[in-house]
């Protein structure tokens, strides 16, 4: 009596009007080897996710563009508003996902030497576009430095006369064995010498602007795309270590009236050398002819 029941049919195929045996059928090598086509609610939820996705890099970019434009005046009741009206999606993952990134932002600032290292190093790519200037293949990014330096500067007849016991090399900076660890007054006072590097620096001021904004855009899109794997990876303590962010609107002015400032401080420095050898010849010349005159007169 403790026995549980049974269910016969498990044991026994018994008669039942209901009953009825299938056979098999054959299934062709193209039928098997289809995958079989997703259902209504799975292609739903794909479609569901896809959008989600799209939302959130949509949000990411607004938000990074928002705060760029905006950090340097920005409210907290003000940002709450936007976050509210523009960033539900992001919100909804993380409530205090987008207070983080501002928070990050706010901490990143360029400094001055970082600035000049920006506006040098975008200057030699301009330059390297305007000359159509190959990349040769097979080679080192230190050895492409090197050889673009030598074959640059090597046309600036004047500049090299004056650098003949100092390589070339010595002008490249940020390498391991550079001499010229940072971009200080002596590298761009000696950049400067060179004539034809003065010509291009003043082309590029023309451009510069556009540049800046350009690239700034390129570090939207591409943080956007590293905060989205940080999302999906749940793994928003990378957020508070983060430096790549895009650079802010009132620091984009800053950098351009820098890159003004390089050239109206050191630009002339060539014209300036030249004078101060001419101003020499010309003293010594002088003292000469005085002591020729002195002499005659005794």
């Amino acid at each position: 009596m403790n026995y549980p029941q049974l269910n016969l049919q498990q044991f026994y195929m018994l008669p039942t009007t209901t009953y009825a045996l299938q056979t098999p059928k054959k299934e062709t090598c193209d039928q098997a080897s289809q995958f079989p086509e997703p259902s209504l609610f799975e292609s739903r939820l794909m479609s569901n996710t896809v959008k989600c996705e799209e939302a959130v890099e949509k949000e990411l970019k607004l938000l990074l563009i928002y705060l760029s434009k905006n950090i340097s005046l920005l409210k907290d009741s003000v940002f709450d508003e936007f976050v509210f009206e523009n960033l539900r999606t992001l919100s909804s993952l993380q409530k205090d996902l987008p207070d983080m990134i501002k928070q990050r932002y706010i901490l990143m600032n360029k400094t001055k030497e970082e600035m000049t290292k920006f506006i040098i190093r975008r200057c030699f790519l301009f330059i390297k576009s305007q000359i159509h200037y190959e990349e040769k293949e097979g080679f080192t990014a230190e050895e492409r430095d090197r050889m673009f330096y030598n074959s640059f500067f090597s046309d600036d007849k004047e500049f090299m006369k004056s650098h003949l016991k100092e390589s070339i090399d010595d002008m490249i900076p940020f390498r391991k064995d550079s001499k010229m660890k940072t971009m200080n007054d002596i590298y761009l006072k000696r950049l400067f010498e060179s004539e034809r590097f003065s010509k291009y620096y003043s082309l590029f001021l023309t451009h510069f602007k556009d540049i800046c904004m350009n690239e700034n855009e390129e570090k939207i899109q591409n943080m956007s795309k590293q905060f989205f794997k940080i999302i999906v990876a749940r793994d928003y303590g990378k957020i508070k270590t983060y430096r790549r962010f895009p650079w802010k609107d009132h620091e984009l002015v800053q950098c351009q009236e820098r890159a003004k400032t390089l050239y109206s401080q050191y630009s002339n420095s060539h014209i300036k050398k030249t004078k101060n050898k001419f101003h020499s010849k010309c003293d010594s010349h002088y003292s000469v002819s005085l002591e020729k005159s002195s002499q005659s007169q005794n």
